[in-house]
């Protein structure tokens, strides 16, 4: 998995590209235990193709890791397979996430 990040005006992007599952979603965890500042944390999946529970697992952990920081918390550019995880398992009404 690619992942690159953006850094704005204390808004941190993480855009991680490909499938979110198993295999890759300690890559993405390695890089959210990395960050030590930023106001917002935002995932773009713009990119993102599948996720599977590990990578459900994994947009949790960041959620959690934000709210450690203060920072506020969204994904974005989801697209329609997976959103329909996130709406599966109710996380689209408990956390920021836009659809593409």
């Amino acid at each position: 998995m690619k992942i690159s990040q953006k850094n704005e005006n204390g808004t941190l992007t993480i855009i991680p590209q490909g499938w979110l599952d198993t295999i890759s979603s300690p890559e993405l965890g390695d890089v959210v235990e990395a960050v030590t500042e930023a106001s917002e944390l935002v995932l773009d999946f713009d990119l993102v193709e599948y996720m599977s529970s590990a990578g459900l697992r994994q947009v949790l952990a960041t959620h959690k890791k934000a709210k450690s920081l203060g920072a506020s918390f969204s994904v974005i550019n989801v697209c329609p397979a997976v959103m329909s995880i996130f709406k599966m398992t109710n996380i689209d009404k408990k956390l920021a996430i836009k659809a593409k």
